[in-house]
């Protein structure tokens, strides 16, 4: 772990180390390049006058130069060869002289190299000073150290190291670096959600260990810490989706005694009394469960409060308002354009006029019967069961608009209890004058 941490340092370092190179290597390359390329000249010089010798040794040979001629021409091509000779010699002394002879020429060589050489070495210290952290060392040295501590916890082991002598914030800070390495490891999810789940975050808990039970879905142990994580970041409240949870689990394990306290608590929390009840009455047959005096007195006196309530709810439930409205259509309207709208209303008899519910259809999709409720409020306040009677009515309207215009068709209203369930019948047959 320290070589990876430490990799952009030496990084940085060979990215100096080319830079320098880049600037003095050119210069040297160009210094030989120079020499090689005076001598390549004197050797063709010298390649040059040798054929050409052999070649008049040819032509006096077959007849074709006399003596004369020949030494005449031979005294021309040493000339030749000795003028370029002397050329070289005197430009290889001129160099010779002007980089001994040049001192400033000299000095600013030497002081270019100076400074690149200085910022070889100094280049990587640089760095270096600038990015370090005067924590970082602590932060390495305590991430040694609890590195075992963490593949303890992954594989389920409990830690050694004494807990006052580490912060959980550190702890998670190094779960969270095994995350990055292996994202797809649920051990390594579930542990940082257990780890979030001590430390009293359950919010995060619930994002970890959701994610380590995708992973991992068939591990029982997993779907009840995520389904505690969420009760616990609800406030003791259970939603339906912990809810399937905890009854899958309790499927595959039944009697799983934290399962069946979860499940029956956070359903008491949300009123969900037809869940809590079964769910108390298997906790409190369980022989094994173990639980203190106090303990059971808690939960007898929810499960006596959820059946009081359930039958209350039940009673409750056979007095809310529902008005089933029949509504008859003559045949003559129902080749009205399929796009025309039907209004199913209910405002009170003596109160506001503003509908307390209202069902809308297109005529192409108006059913036999409109049912009306509470939950069809336009304002929870002025519902129903407000009232203790309604006057129903229905509008086929040609324009959409829910008031009845010109040319739209109505039924006459009909007054109805709203106590419990209520049959009505109503007939569009009446066209408002024009």
């Amino acid at each position: 772990m320290m070589n990876a941490q430490l990799l952009p340092f030496g990084l940085m370092g060979l990215m100096t180390l080319a830079i320098a190179a880049l600037v003095v290597l050119p210069v040297i390359k160009a210094g030989r390049m120079g020499r090689s390329s005076q001598k390549d000249v004197f050797w063709l010089s010298r390649k040059v006058y040798e054929d050409r010798l052999a070649e008049l040794h040819k032509d006096v040979a077959s007849g074709e130069l006399t003596q004369d001629e020949f030494a005449s021409l031979q005294a021309e091509l040493a000339r030749t060869l000795l003028n370029e000779q002397k050329g070289f010699e005197e430009h290889k002394g001129h160099d010779s002289a002007s980089s001994l002879g040049n001192p400033a020429e000299t000095s600013a060589s030497r002081w270019a190299l100076f400074i690149v050489l200085l910022i070889m070495v100094l280049g990587p210290l640089y760095y270096g000073r600038m990015l370090y952290n005067p924590h970082l060392g602590a932060w390495w040295a305590l991430e040694q150290r609890l590195e075992p501590e963490v593949d303890r916890v992954m594989s389920g082991q409990a830690p050694q190291l004494a807990q006052g002598s580490y912060s959980m914030d550190d702890f998670v800070r190094i779960l969270q670096t095994r995350v990055e390495q292996y994202p797809d490891r649920y051990d390594v999810w579930a542990a940082i959600g257990m780890s979030y789940l001590q430390a009293s975050v359950p919010d995060v808990a619930s994002i970890a260990l959701q994610r380590a039970h995708d992973l991992k879905p068939d591990d029982l142990t997993l779907a009840l810490a995520l389904a505690h994580a969420r009760v616990y970041a609800s406030n003791g409240q259970i939603d339906r989706q912990t809810q399937g949870l905890l009854k899958d689990i309790l499927k595959k394990a039944p009697g799983q005694l934290e399962a069946e306290l979860l499940l029956a608590e956070g359903s008491y929390n949300v009123n969900d009394y037809a869940t809590a009840i079964p769910a108390y009455k298997a906790l409190l047959a369980d022989p094994n469960a173990g639980f203190s005096a106090s303990d059971r007195a808690v939960f007898e006196r929810h499960l006596a409060q959820s059946e009081q309530r359930a039958t209350a709810d039940a009673q409750n439930s056979q007095l809310a308002p529902e008005l089933d409205v029949d509504v008859n259509l003559p045949a003559r309207l129902r080749n009205t354009d399929p796009h025309a709208t039907v209004y199913v209303f209910a405002k009170a008899l003596n109160g506001p006029p503003m509908p307390l519910a209202v069902a809308r259809y297109p005529l192409s999709a108006l059913p036999g019967q409109v049912v009306l409720n509470d939950s069809m409020a336009m304002i929870p306040a002025m519902k129903l069961s407000v009232f203790p009677e309604v006057k129903v009515g229905a509008v086929l309207s040609l324009s959409g608009q829910a008031v009845p215009q010109e040319g739209d068709w109505v039924s006459a209203t009909v007054v109805s209890s709203t106590l419990g369930r209520q049959q009505i019948h109503l007939s569009i047959d009446q066209q408002v004058a024009r």
